[in-house]
């Protein structure tokens, strides 16, 4: 959004809500402008010269029809129909007006047009699907709440073309259970997720970047109490000039939790990987185990890997430890492979997509895992040149 104040003029007439209290959200966003690589999590993206490049990726429609999901598909930035089923709440969003506390979520504010508010309660029999589609620039903010001891798994399916700017809020009641799944294949698209622990509340995240000119994906995730889980794994298949830039902030402020966060990029070309991945642990927060590693496949000397995993620890009774592996396709395996009668392309094929399948192996719905493999499969078979997808 390189223009927002003309933007907001622009729609202004169609938003919802106290459209002063836009302005101001709008006007603090304006007063620090967008995020440059002078601040500290953002020092690998440069935002703007991103947004300004042209976007061509393929998307190929997901077959999630097996699942028999619930669909919720925003185009153009407007909700064209809610989801209804039993233990599932929608209501009509509601502009809240706050203003936040950086730019990109003030943007989102000022701008934001439509998104889920849906509470669960229960188990969700189905898997609920979020898509966005369509060749506008939109700003979406889903309000997700989980009651104690509901169950659900929550699809972010981003398929537009265009520029996105979408924030989650998810809350964990105790005992709560979500598995939150993200795909993007192509656009422009800055998200936000803002995830609050319940006791005994667990979350998992499994973000896809197969395209896109810029793919930001931030996730703050806080435990407010005891027994909670969080699982954060990302994988990016990586083209062209393509950018993906994964940055977590894991603030474990409560004692007895656990985090394990995974990034797999394979990079090709000029593409760019980001990994910012940076752990908490308060003073109180005794008895805390939280992992973390990244690992980068290159396949091109173009390609770029930026990886800065951080641990910030003031209790003194925990088990934390990060790690990161930075190389080439493994010509040893691939000699393996061609000895064995495959031909290069069937063989890159297979290391590629066996490197990717250590993310998709913690989906633990093996139809939704069997769905996102063949994505994979088509993806790698036209990113990368290889064949054996079928």
């Amino acid at each position: 959004m390189l223009d927002a104040q003309s933007y907001f003029d622009r729609i202004s007439g169609d938003l919802s809500g106290d459209i002063a209290a836009r302005a101001s959200a709008l006007a603090a966003a304006e007063a620090v402008g967008l995020p440059t690589r002078r601040q500290e999590a953002w020092h690998y993206t440069d935002v703007a010269r991103l947004l300004g490049k042209p976007t061509d990726d393929t998307i190929e429609g997901v077959d999630f029809a097996a699942l028999n999901p619930l669909m919720a598909v925003f185009d153009n930035g407007r909700l064209e129909a809610a989801p209804n089923a039993q233990g599932l709440t929608v209501s009509p969003f509601q502009h809240d007006g706050a203003t936040a506390n950086n730019a990109v979520l003030n943007y989102n504010a000022a701008l934001a047009q439509d998104g889920l508010v849906a509470e669960l309660s229960g188990a969700l029999a189905q898997p609920l699907v979020v898509t966005t589609q369509g060749d506008e620039s939109v700003h979406l903010h889903h309000k997700i709440i989980l009651a104690p001891d509901a169950k659900a798994v929550l699809v972010d399916n981003h398929m537009s073309q265009g520029y996105t700017n979408a924030r989650f809020d998810i809350a964990l009641g105790a005992g709560a259970e979500l598995t939150l799944i993200r795909v993007q294949q192509a656009g422009h698209q800055i998200g936000t997720s803002q995830i609050k622990l319940s006791e005994n509340a667990q979350v998992k995240t499994i973000a896809l970047v197969t395209g896109g000119a810029l793919a930001r994906h931030e996730a703050n995730v806080e435990f407010t109490a005891r027994g909670g889980h969080a699982e954060l794994h990302s994988a990016v298949l990586g083209r062209g000039e393509n950018h993906a830039d994964f940055t977590y902030v894991i603030d474990h402020k409560a004692a007895e939790t656990t985090s394990n966060t995974s990034a797999y990029n394979v990079l090709d070309a000029a593409s760019r990987g980001v990994f910012q991945g940076k752990v908490i642990v308060r003073k109180d927060a005794q008895h805390v185990d939280a992992q973390m590693q990244t690992r980068a496949m290159m396949l091109s000397e173009g390609a770029e890997m930026d990886a800065k995993p951080e641990l910030e620890i003031y209790a003194d009774d925990v088990a934390c430890a990060h790690g990161s592996a930075i190389g080439e396709l493994d010509r040893d395996a691939l000699f393996f492979l061609r000895s064995r009668g495959l031909d290069e392309g069937s063989a890159r094929y297979l290391l590629v997509a066996g490197f990717i399948e250590q993310v998709l192996s913690h989906i633990d719905d093996e139809a939704m895992a069997d769905t996102l493999r063949a994505l994979i499969a088509q993806k790698i078979s036209a990113q990368f040149s290889v064949e054996g997808a079928a």
